[in-house]
């Protein structure tokens, strides 16, 4: 009986998923924690918080390019539920990149201040200036789309849970370990299936 491939998500998608992860858990530890210290605080953990967020664009653009050729493992659920799940992580996505891209555009050194480099080494090139609204704005849009990424990533959170408590399909085994925790059953007919097909 042979694997199929489709019951699992990919090494790289994991890896990638996992990265996503860890770098918007220190982007938001960093923006909540030292940054709104006294003084300079902010201008000082500035260059890093820019540094990952760079990275983390990054990431999710090559997430984003792999997934398109990736197929997701077959899940038991409704049409309505997979069309749910797809939109909301096309939300999420978007998210993440509308408050990278924000970010981005809403900085700008203080005067007589060296520009910002890129893990202490590469020079980070500013935003050009876009319509009407002017960095600040930017800024303050940055500010508010950091709140409603991390309601995403709340509800994401719980949909995770809700997974391995509730529904146990597997979902959350597959992402972590890379093999579904399902039933030999489950799996079986898959596979049935599957060599029918071939």
């Amino acid at each position: 009986m042979r694997e199929n491939p489709r019951l699992h998500w990919h090494f790289g998608v994991r890896l990638l998923h996992w990265l996503t992860v860890v770098a918007l858990a220190a982007q938001i530890a960093i923006a909540f924690g030292p940054m709104r210290g006294p003084g300079m605080a902010a201008m000082n953990w500035l260059p890093l918080h820019m540094s990952i967020g760079v990275t983390l664009l990054a990431i999710v653009v090559l997430r984003l390019c792999w997934r398109i050729r990736t197929q997701a493992p077959a899940r038991h659920a409704s049409r309505v539920v997979r069309l749910a799940t797809a939109f909301f992580h096309v939300f999420l996505y978007v998210t993440i990149l509308a408050v990278l891209i924000t970010g981005w555009l809403g900085y700008r050194p203080m005067p007589f201040m060296p520009p910002a480099r890129l893990f202490g080494y590469w020079p980070f090139p500013l935003a050009p200036s876009v319509g009407t609204l002017s960095a600040r704005g930017f800024a303050f849009v940055h500010a508010k789309l950091v709140w409603i990424l991390l309601g995403l990533a709340g509800a994401h959170i719980l949909a995770a849970l809700a997974h391995v408590v509730l529904l146990r399909d597997g979902v959350m085994q597959s992402m972590v370990f890379g093999q579904p925790n399902t039933t030999s059953r489950q799996a079986n007919g898959l596979a049935s299936v599957d060599d029918e097909d071939g």
